[in-house]
């Protein structure tokens, strides 16, 4: 097996989409590895960029697909935005997500009007002039702060490269000259909630992941171990200088067994 040949390894995060399964079709192999990991008495913390829904909808889907997979083990830049808003004592919000995602911040007070923060998820086809400028609105003239789950600029969707949240949050940066505060993937402290959970120095930790900049680049700058898979988001010129490059690149995650 390819993981016991990587030295001081006792915990491994893994992204969901485009190495656990692609466009809702499970990758080949991903259960069993899953499995297998936790066999050998490896830590997992399952990071994802996924802003659509809730974590316990994110688990269900995991659970239908056959993952032995506990909640606690799945971190969304929801969980990080609300330990955010705790910390900064803010209860005024304005929501920009998919509609599931409201009863995660039913405590807090939900306002388009005066609202201290503004949430942006991905919304997908649902983005339009109207929303861009209504948010530009409470960050430029009403000093929301700007709190982006995550930062993407493209994800699959039916099999294509499709822009993602990413681009219309660095819209609303440049109109309101104004910087967003990210929470998912690649920052620092999204990683460092995952680890500290787990209670481990991060010399033993790896990372798995197809985005060659939020799963990778965020991991090397973070000071852990990355592997990239060739599935999910991965295109060739991942492989070129200009980007920061991960310790290994495999063909998918069954090659861990390997």
């Amino acid at each position: 097996m390819l993981m016991n040949n990587l030295e001081n390894i006792k915990a491994v995060l893994i992204d969901l989409e485009g190495v656990l399964y692609s466009d809702n079709q499970l990758i080949p192999g991903s259960i069993d590895i899953i499995k297998t990991l936790k066999k050998e008495g490896l830590k997992l913390r399952f990071l994802t960029n996924t802003t659509t829904a809730p974590r316990k909808i994110i688990l269900e889907k995991l659970i239908n697909f056959g993952f032995d997979i506990e909640e606690k083990e799945i971190f969304t830049p929801i969980i990080a935005t609300k330990n955010y808003l705790g910390d900064n004592s803010i209860k005024k919000i304005s929501l920009v997500t998919n509609i599931e995602i409201i009863e995660e911040f039913k405590e807090y007070e939900i306002t388009q009007k005066d609202p201290e923060a503004v949430i942006m998820g991905d919304i997908y086809k649902n983005f339009n002039w109207e929303i861009l400028d209504l948010i530009f609105k409470l960050v430029y003239l009403n000093n929301a702060a700007l709190i982006a789950l995550h930062q993407n600029k493209y994800c699959m969707r039916d099999e294509k490269a499709s822009l993602d949240l990413g681009p219309f949050v660095k819209a609303v940066e440049y109109a309101s000259n104004k910087k967003s505060i990210l929470m998912g993937k690649p920052e620092k402290k999204f990683f460092d909630m995952a680890i500290k959970d787990m209670e481990i120095s991060k010399d033993s930790v790896l990372m798995i992941g197809d985005d060659i900049i939020s799963d990778i680049k965020g991991a090397k700058d973070f000071g852990i171990k990355a592997i990239q898979v060739k599935t999910g988001k991965f295109q060739k010129e991942d492989c070129l200088d200009k980007f920061i490059q991960p310790d290994l690149r495999i063909n998918s995650i069954i090659d861990l067994m390997k």
